[in-house]
Order: structure tokens, then sequence, then C-alpha cells
């Protein structure tokens, strides 16, 4: 691995616009559940049950049985970034990386300090009225505090909905997202399996056009043919010391 830690290194140095993409992999070294882990949500009450529940149509025609089920099972437990979030943020600092594209909605990246973070399914502790007319903003301390399940816009008394993408919706920051990955010089994938689109399509499409792919995960991924080089690890903080220690 050491070889491994040198070459990333070198891509680093010589890199002038490296990005960097995230997946629930950096947040489990966090604390956080992977809800497509082994004892994750999807595995425990089916997928297709889940995607059923989790969708903007199901949203906006049961806002009561959604909300149930989303304050029970997508409730982030109170954690603390990870060592892998924190190197990041001071690779950020240092010049050494632009911009990270995350899937996940956690925040924890800017907890860490991170300033130019696309996080492209959204931010869990925020939550937004869905009066087109309104432009009222709440966070989790809002929702937590209201008497009943179903919260609303103290401004307006309309629902809410957490500032998070739903199946059934787009992704945010879409053309952000897409011009980072694809103007990157080097692009580094931490704790993503490459299995949801559009941002995997983007990771493909970059790895088309240059060999500096680097792909740090706990496990295959379905561009790990074209990554320049892959490690495998759940001590992503351990490993991102190490590299920057090189630099």
């Amino acid at each position: 691995m050491q070889s491994q830690i040198e070459k990333i290194a070198t891509m680093l140095k010589l890199s002038k616009n490296t990005v960097v993409v995230t997946g629930a992999g950096i947040s489990t070294e966090a604390g956080i559940p992977d809800f497509r882990g082994t004892n994750g949500i999807y595995r425990k009450l089916g997928e297709d049950r889940v995607m059923g529940i989790i969708n903007i149509d199901f949203f906006r025609q049961s806002p009561h049985e959604f909300y149930a089920f989303y304050r029970k099972y997508f409730a982030f437990p109170p954690v603390k970034p990870s060592k892998a979030h924190q190197m990041l943020a001071a690779m950020e600092s240092r010049g050494l990386i632009k911009a990270i594209v995350t899937q996940n909605i956690d925040n924890l990246h800017q907890q860490a300090g991170s300033k130019r973070v696309i996080a492209i399914h959204g931010t869990a502790d925020r939550y937004l009225c869905t009066n087109p007319g309104c432009d009222g903003v709440y966070d989790q301390a809002y929702v937590d505090a209201v008497a009943g399940v179903v919260p609303y816009c103290n401004q307006c008394g309309t629902l809410l909905k957490p500032d998070v993408v739903l199946f059934g919706e787009p992704i945010q920051h879409f053309g952000a997202a897409q011009e980072a990955i694809l103007q990157a010089r080097l692009l580094i994938v931490i704790g993503s399996s490459l299995t949801v689109y559009p941002l995997a399509g983007f990771v493909k499409e970059f790895s088309t056009f240059t060999q500096d792919l680097v792909i740090i995960n706990k496990g295959y991924t379905h561009l790990d043919h074209a990554a320049t080089v892959k490690i495998d690890t759940d001590r992503t903080g351990d490993l991102l010391e190490s590299i920057c220690s090189r630099i």
C-alpha cells in the first residue's frame, strides 16, 4: 500500500484541480449507519417499501405517513465529523483540493470546515416551506420542537419538506456537480460504490477522458477497472493523513 500512497501523493502534487467525490462510506466511519448496509433499512424493510415512502409523490399525498416513517428511520445520530472529513477540510485549506461533490445529506463535510461542498442530495437538517410564495427555511431544532408529527411553516402554515432529494426528484446542483467532476485534473472517489446515477455517470464520463482517477472504498466499485489507484480500506482518515504527510 505504501507505493499506492506515494503515487496518490505525487498525483496530488502535480494536479492543479483535484475534486473529491464522497458517498456513504466516509460517513459510516463517523458513526452514521449505511442505509444500504447489512443492517440498513433497505435490507431490513425492503428497498421497494423504502423507495415507495421516501418518494416525492408519497410525500405530497400522505405527509403524515411520510413524516412518521422519516422521523423514525432517517434521523441521524448525534455524531461529529470523522477524521476523513477533517482531513479533507485540511486538504482544501492547503489548496490540495478544489471541491467536494457529495451524495451524503449529513452536513459533516461542512461541519468539518470544508467550504466548497456540492451536496447533490441536499441537507437533512434543513426544511423548506412548500409554498412557492414563501421563503421559510427551518432547522432540525424547529422540526423537533413541533407538537405534531408533521411540521408546518411558522410564517404561512404550509407543509415543510426536508431539503433532501426524494425518489422521483432530480438531484440538486446538477450542472455544478457535472462541471466540477468533468473539469477536474484528478478525481478522488471516497466511500462510494458508484452505483447511483447520475453521479456515477459523471465519474464514468470523467474516466473515459483521463486516467487520473483514484478510488478509496471498502469493497468493489463499478469503476475499479478505470482507476489509476484503487485502495480498499475503512480507515480513510488515516490513509488521507498518510498521503498528506508526503506532500
